[in-house]
């Protein structure tokens, strides 16, 4: 068997386990892992950002099969103005099967038709009669926004493998989609491989320059990097951006603004006024790399890897100038710092470059959470504590906390097949959460269901702003207790997902979620009651009195959505459940409900007490104490005692009494007094000030 055969037999295998235990259909499950593998590899968009008029956004899944028609999904890319077609074709098959140019050729043609039948309103009149509403959907937002299309992407997901005939997937411009630009790429079960064993890395972007970019090194023989001073032409960003999208700002600490900041319109009049002056007037752009080869003449000529680190607004602003018909960029050009990064480089000193570098919009602090030391409290916590068992499960399982990106396949990729597969049985896929998982789930805990559904970015920048300021007062409240209640929450969120998936579909779905669990919040929580969130997390899993509760609460959302929406012109579910005004309605609907009233009586037994809540609080703080100072303990233990005395002694910041202090430490260890409690934070706090200084703890 080869490495392949093994990983479709596992993908096959999980994708039925899952596909029974929800009740939902191997083929759309197939659909959502692939295009969450698309969203990390910057194939496609998750959130809806920037598509909060429009009331699309993010993937869909739109399955339609029916007289020589055919689409599974789609998605829009307002920034590009590119509509992303998918088809998932998927076999029942023991072993992989193979995919031919002949098939490939139908399905294009078969989602052709679909496009260019849906700019006639018979068509839609036809859907809507027999009931198709996901196909409607997309023929609708086609037909909708048949203005603001500009290039069609197919893109076929599919777990068979490519024929070894197939050389290329160009699209041929009389097979172009009602005339515009389109473009064909496939994801098949061997391009599924390679990524979840690149360690998480994406694939790899190789640029080759036709004309090679004058550069000027700007680093001495002796440095850990190579950086260069270069000058790019306008045009070319610009073609590179409409190439790569996505996947060359992935680095970049921040998405493209459109132009509703002054200094995207600062650079947008620049080109269209006085292109001239744009090299004078433009700060420039910061990019990395990790490999540069050069012509005899010190020219760049191609680039691995390159990623936009400061800058992607300038880059984005360049396309939609040209796209847009207001500059042709001759005559632009943009000065480039350039740095040749190898990958172990690159997780320390991109955040450093981006935020160093960064002058053009200010960029809050909350923006380079990812490097937080409350993400590695998480991590480390996720990979010591033991989640229950289940009903009826033999082996003992953790969550994986994903602090950085592709942390679990990295993890993967180090191991051999066996191992992966004990691995998987300890970190189960199904027990993934990412750091943006969980900003979705808690904002919506805090109190603001809007900004869950507003977009990936919006929750995450409120949810980075709280958990910074509640850090920095007290980082001991972030225990042992609050990591399994977060764990809790995502449990009640992916089952609430679930039950909501019954009662409504498409990007309904996201609201209504988001909606009822902060209902069921603030119904649960009374003053003398709380939500029983440790119990979710013993069960793992939620009673059947809270799913009952739930399924109650979902149809009044449902029906409040229905309600507020129906009849006005122009007003979408997922558009209005954004807004501060559909929020302020629905928190005035629910105050007006009495708990006692609303919520079954065998669920109000299953919600613990204010008291049992702060009981468990005060036991987990008294617990996390105990394991800080053991590990401070172990941590002074180790040190070299008299460098630490030596390099004090020697230091302008550390002066005597500090001396003295942490001379207790050492007398200690060869028999002398114990050291207290207090005596052992203050050594602690003088270390941290002479490593500030230069000492290496």
């Amino acid at each position: 068997m080869t490495d392949i055969e093994e990983y479709y037999r596992d993908l096959m295998f999980s994708l039925s386990n899952r596909s029974n235990a929800k009740e939902i259909a191997i083929e759309e499950i197939f659909f959502d892992d692939s295009l969450k593998i698309l969203i990390e590899d910057g194939h496609s968009l998750e959130s809806d950002d920037e598509l909060e008029n429009t009331g699309v956004g993010g993937y869909r899944y739109t399955p339609f099969k029916s007289r020589g028609l055919r689409i599974d999904g789609y998605e829009y890319i307002q920034d590009r103005e590119i509509i992303n077609l998918f088809i998932c074709h998927f076999k029942h098959e023991a072993s992989p099967q193979t995919i031919t140019q002949t098939e490939i050729s139908q399905f294009l043609s078969n989602t052709r038709r679909f496009f260019e039948k849906s700019f006639d309103e018979e068509f839609l009149a036809d859907l809507k009669e027999d009931k198709e509403e996901e196909a409607l959907e997309v023929a609708k937002f086609i037909f909708d926004f048949e203005e603001s299309i500009s290039h069609v992407n197919v893109i076929l997901i599919t777990n068979c493998m490519l024929s070894k005939s197939i050389k290329n997937l160009l699209v041929e411009p009389e097979d172009y989609f009602s005339g515009l630009l389109t473009t064909l790429e496939a994801w098949d079960i061997s391009r599924f491989y390679k990524n979840e064993n690149s360690g998480g890395k994406t694939e790899s972007i190789v640029i080759e320059f036709e004309e090679p970019i004058p550069a000027l090194s700007a680093t001495l023989e002796s440095s850990k990097y190579h950086s260069f001073l270069c000058v790019i032409p306008g045009a070319e960003l610009a073609e590179l951006y409409e190439k790569y999208g996505a996947r060359i700002l992935e680095a970049n600490v921040r998405s493209f603004l459109q132009f509703r900041g002054n200094v995207n319109k600062g650079i947008r009049n620049t080109l269209k006024n006085d292109p001239d002056m744009f090299f004078a007037y433009n700060n420039g752009i910061t990019v990395t790399a990790e490999k540069c080869e050069l012509d005899d003449n010190g020219n760049i000529t191609k680039l691995t890897n390159l990623q936009i680190v400061n800058g992607g607004q300038t880059t984005a602003t360049l396309f939609h100038v040209r796209a847009k018909g207001l500059s042709s960029l001759d005559g632009v050009f943009v000065q480039t710092k350039l740095s040749i990064l190898d990958d172990e480089e690159d997780d320390d000193v991109i955040p450093n470059i981006s935020r160093f570098a960064n002058t053009q919009n200010k960029i809050n602090e909350s923006d380079f959470f990812s490097n937080h030391p409350f993400h590695r409290n998480m991590e480390d916590k996720s990979r010591r504590i033991l989640a229950p068992r289940r009903t009826g499960e033999v082996q003992d399982t953790k969550w994986f906390y994903e602090r950085s990106r592709g942390q679990y396949q990295t993890e993967l990729g180090k191991r051999t097949a066996n191992q992966r597969r004990q691995y998987q049985q300890e970190f189960p896929k199904s027990q993934l959460i990412t750091k943006t998982d969980l900003a979705k789930t808690s904002v919506i805990f805090f109190g603001y269901p809007n900004r869950a559904v507003q977009g990936l970015q919006i929750a995450f920048k409120y949810f980075a702003t709280n958990i910074q300021k509640d850090w920095e007062n007290n980082e001991n409240l972030f225990n042992d207790l609050f990591y399994q209640k977060l764990i809790a929450q995502q449990i009640l969120f992916n089952e609430c997902r679930l039950l909501a998936m019954e009662k409504v579909s498409g990007n309904v779905i996201q609201p209504t979620t988001a909606y009822s669990l902060f209902m069921l919040n603030e119904l649960s929580n009374t003053g003398t009651f709380s939500l029983p969130f440790i119990e979710i997390w013993k069960k793992q899993g939620l009673s059947l009195a809270m799913e009952n509760q739930l399924v109650e609460i979902i149809r009044y959302v449902v029906d409040f959505f229905n309600n507020q929406t129906e009849g006005v012109e122009g007003r979408t579910i997922l558009s209005y459940s954004k807004s501060k005004a559909c929020l302020t309605m629905f928190k005035d609907g629910v105050k007006g409900i009495k708990s006692d009233d609303f919520l079954l009586e065998e669920y109000i037994k299953t919600l613990r007490t204010v008291e049992d809540e702060r009981s468990d609080d005060r036991q987990a703080r008294r617990d996390e104490d105990v394991a800080n100072e053991m590990e401070l303990f172990i941590m002074l233990s180790k040190l070299d005692w008299d460098q630490v005395i030596a390099f004090a002694k020697n230091s302008s910041e550390i002066y005597e009494n500090d001396v003295s202090l942490l001379s207790v430490f050492p007398r200690f260890l060869r028999g002398g007094k114990e050291v207290t409690r207090r005596q052992q934070i203050a050594i602690h706090r003088i270390l941290m000030r002479m490593k500030d200084d230069g000492f290496d703890i």
